[in-house]
Order: C-alpha cells, then structure tokens, then sequence
C-alpha cells in the first residue's frame, strides 16, 4: 500500500507540475503550442495520481479497520469478516467428539436470513438438560440441514454437545434425530421396577411441554414433564426433567402446580417413575 501511495503522490505531482506550467503557457500571448498539451496532460496525470493516493490511504484504513476482528489471525487462520463467516460455517466443531452429551428443548427458533454453505443460519433459544445439573437456558446459533426443515421445531428435544467447562457453549448432534435425543422415558426403561424399589417421594409439576406425538405401547400419550422432586428421606428437592407415560383418566393431573407421587432410582435421582395408581 505505501508503494501505491508514493506511485500516486509522484504521478499526482507530475501532473501538477505540466497543469501548472500548461495554465502558465495558456496566459502568455501569443499562446505556445505546448501550452494546451500540458494542460491536459498535466490534468489527467494529477487526477489519475490523486485517484492513487485516495484509494492507497483507504485500503490502508480498511485493512487497519478489519484488524480489529482478528487480533489473533496467523497465515493458516481466516480472519475479519470472512473469518466470521467461516466460524458460523464450521461452528463449535470441536464438540462434537470431545464434548459431553446432553439434551436441549428448542424453546423458540428464528431464521436470521442468513445462508452458510446454502444451508440457513437459525438463531434458537434453547434449555439444555445435562446430568446432575439443573436446566439451563442458551442462545445459540447454528445451521439447520434443509432435510430437517420443518422437523425441527419449538418444543423439540435436540441431542446435542456441550463444552463441560463453558456450558453455554454447544453443537448440536445432527447425528441424532430430533427427539430421539430427549430425556430419559421411565415408562420405557423400568417402570414397574422403580415403583417396586425405588425411593418414596413426591413430585410438583412445574410445567409440561410436547413430545412431538409420542405414545407409550398401550397407547397411552407420553408427556414431558419438568418436575421438583422432593424424596421422603430428606434429600434437598431438585429439578428434573423427563419423559413420562400418562395414562387418559390422569391427564387432569399434569398441571402445573399438581402434586404427584413418585418413586426414584437410588443409584441415579434423574430415574423418576410416577406413581399413578397411588
């Protein structure tokens, strides 16, 4: 750039040079021929010169400009506006073989109007689900793959991958298919087991959201359920969030507020059986 710079301040010069002496020629009478000539000549130069410096001082500026979004830039790194591009295109890539599975609810999603590799670019605000932690609510981006365009919706349960030490940091497992990756069915592992030996206890239902249509074997819908459960034996109440089989004469039970009781796996708390017949 200073190259450019100094190329057009000698060309801007010279022009200025031949404008002055053409404008000179052009005032003494009787007019020299070489006047008109260096006039023009000298016009051009100075205009093409000046066109050189003004477009050397603003590439300079905007190189100095696009610093600012890669302070941290090498040769083999991508940096300034197309290295945000990239990362939104490769997005937390990392995670997804060395981070800890987990699930996440879509409490709502958004398309933002961009495309990353032709695939659209969704803003979700999601609240993810980890073992032996509470919920979590996280705004993420990422691209949704347009085969799963329109199965994937708010109240859908992703598997995904999350950075242990950053948890707000996640990728979502594609791998899996929506729904597939939710919480835990108790109805499905060993219900009747937990109800012979699991922990006494009780449930307060603090909301409920939708499984995209599941049905147990009998036919009975499965509801996801986020619960408080306090155990008989004095543990601190905690949160969970499961998947759970409701049979047709119990669904007035499943508002918020309800109090259910419940029996839990002693070797794992997020392993909770309602019991309806209680």
């Amino acid at each position: 750039m200073t190259r450019m710079r100094m190329l057009g301040m000698a060309v801007g010069g010279c022009g200025a040079v031949l404008l002055a002496a053409g404008i000179t020629g052009m005032t003494m009478w009787p007019m020299p021929g070489w006047a008109t000539p260096a006039f023009v000549s000298g016009m051009m130069l100075t205009l093409l010169g000046s066109g050189a410096t003004a477009w050397a001082f603003h590439a300079a500026t905007m190189s100095r400009v696009m610093s600012a979004f890669e302070p941290n830039t090498s040769a083999t790194t991508v940096g300034g506006l197309f290295g945000m591009v990239h990362e939104m295109a490769r997005g937390n890539d990392d995670l997804r073989s060395g981070g800890t599975p987990a699930t996440a609810l879509v409490i709502s999603m958004t398309d933002t109007g961009v495309t990353v590799n032709d695939l659209p670019m969704v803003a979700f605000e999601l609240e993810v689900c980890r073992a032996g932690a509470a919920p979590y609510r996280v705004s993420h981006r990422e691209t949704l793959p347009r085969l799963l365009v329109g199965a994937v919706l708010p109240g859908c349960v992703l598997a995904v991958r999350i950075d242990p030490a950053r948890p707000e940091r996640l990728a979502i497992d594609w791998s899996v298919p929506p729904g597939e990756g939710g919480p835990v069915i108790t109805e499905r592992l060993s219900a009747a087991d937990l109800l012979a030996r699991g922990l006494p206890g009780s449930a307060t239902v603090l909301g409920t959201f939708a499984l995209n249509g599941m049905t147990a074997e009998n036919g009975d819908p499965i509801v996801g359920f986020m619960l408080r459960v306090t155990l008989d034996s004095g543990y601190s109440p905690y949160e969970v969030r499961l998947g759970h089989r409701v049979p047709s004469a119990h669904l007035h039970r499943t508002l918020p507020g309800t109090n259910l009781p419940v029996r839990v796996a002693a070797e794992d708390p997020e392993k909770v059986a309602i019991d309806w017949e209680a």
